[in-house]
């Protein structure tokens, strides 16, 4: 059976829709000023990208592109409540159809800066309302110090267990040290995939440091912390020891290797995290949802460095994070919050 497509693919664009695009996505040079999209993340323009060209399909769909017209002129509130009964109608989640009227609001916004998005905005924002999430995140939300106590006791056991062979052995290691780095530091997946050692991961005195330039992560500012001592013994143990199994003699720098001797892809990690963590904690945690975690657990124990969660999350924008937190130094939060965590215990303890 062959699915039919529900998107209009880049190239069969309209030809002032490609241009406005192009445009807004392009750098600027000598004075001609950037376009308005210039600075997003390939993701993120990857994902309107996507929304836009959901949007087209419905029209072409529907026989309501006219290639000769603008973007924003063909925006009305009749053709938006079609397009989000026609995405009901594929039966996409509210959270999905959300995002999808959210991309197209926002290619909008760049492809047109001063056309009226009144009718969009209030769309955008009566969709979010309606939101139901298809998975009940906070029913999967685990406290960092649970998250890291499960992985390390696992950790522990892999060297005895038995094993096909030895570098079976090594892709278990390393797939519960890297639970075990993002219980401890919760970064995005994209950085957790890109570590390489000596460039984003150094020794300097007997601590082990993890450093990114701005260019290298989502907000575009650097990024930079130190892994806890407690993660820092397996750290070395899977660098001296089963990372070497898994190159099979091959030299690459990045730290994450998977059995054919090769990177592992940021799919690899997200997976092979998924189905570790089901197995330890009886659902799946998803790369991101630790650091949901790590931020739930600081608005619960530690009200006072709440502000720190926004950066902790990884969001430049107070508006992304306003359900939780605002902004605060993202070295500072990511380093005292075990310490943090560990003091509110303590005092409670001996009172």
């Amino acid at each position: 059976m062959i699915r039919q497509r529900t998107s209009l693919s880049f190239e069969l664009w309209p030809e002032k829709d490609r241009t406005l695009w192009q445009r807004a996505c392009r750098t600027g040079v000598f004075l001609e000023p950037d376009g308005p999209a210039s600075h997003w993340a390939e993701a993120t323009r990857k994902q309107v990208t996507k929304g836009y060209a959901k949007w087209l399909g419905y029209l072409g769909s529907t026989e309501q592109l006219e290639d000769s017209s603008s973007p924003s002129s063909r925006i009305s509130k009749d053709r938006l409540t079609g397009f989000v009964a026609w995405m009901e109608a594929q039966k996409l989640s509210s959270v999905t159809i959300a995002s999808r009227v959210t991309d197209l609001a926002e290619a909008i916004r760049v492809m047109e800066p001063d056309a009226d998005r009144t009718h969009l905005a209030s769309l955008v924002s009566t969709l979010r309302k309606r939101e139901v999430p298809s998975r009940a995140k906070h029913a999967r939300i685990l406290h960092p110090d649970q998250l890291l106590k499960g992985v390390i006791g696992h950790l522990e056991e892999i060297p005895a267990r038995d094993c096909l062979n030895e570098k079976i052995r090594a892709g278990h290691y390393r797939d519960a040290l890297a639970i075990a780095f993002m219980a401890a530091r919760p970064i995005r997946l994209k950085n957790i995939t890109s570590i390489a050692l000596g460039q984003h991961l150094v020794q300097q005195d007997g601590t082990w440091f993890c450093r990114f330039t701005a260019a290298e992560t989502k907000e575009r500012r650097p990024l930079s912390f130190s892994l806890p001592h407690e993660v820092a013994g397996y750290l070395e143990t899977y660098i001296e020891r089963y990372r070497p199994l898994l190159l099979k003699g091959n030299e690459y720098p990045e730290l994450w290797i998977s059995i054919r001797g090769t990177p592992m892809s940021r799919q690899a990690i997200y997976w092979n995290t998924c189905r570790l963590s089901e197995t330890l904690f009886g659902h799946r945690i998803n790369p991101h949802l630790f650091r949901d975690c790590t931020a739930s657990a600081l608005a619960t124990e530690a009200p006072d460095h709440v502000l720190a969660a926004a950066r902790i999350l990884g969001h430049a924008s107070l508006d992304t994070t306003l359900t939780y937190y605002e902004q605060s130094d993202m070295i500072a939060a990511v380093e005292r919050f075990h310490d943090i965590l560990f003091s509110l215990k303590h005092s409670k303890a001996t009172t």
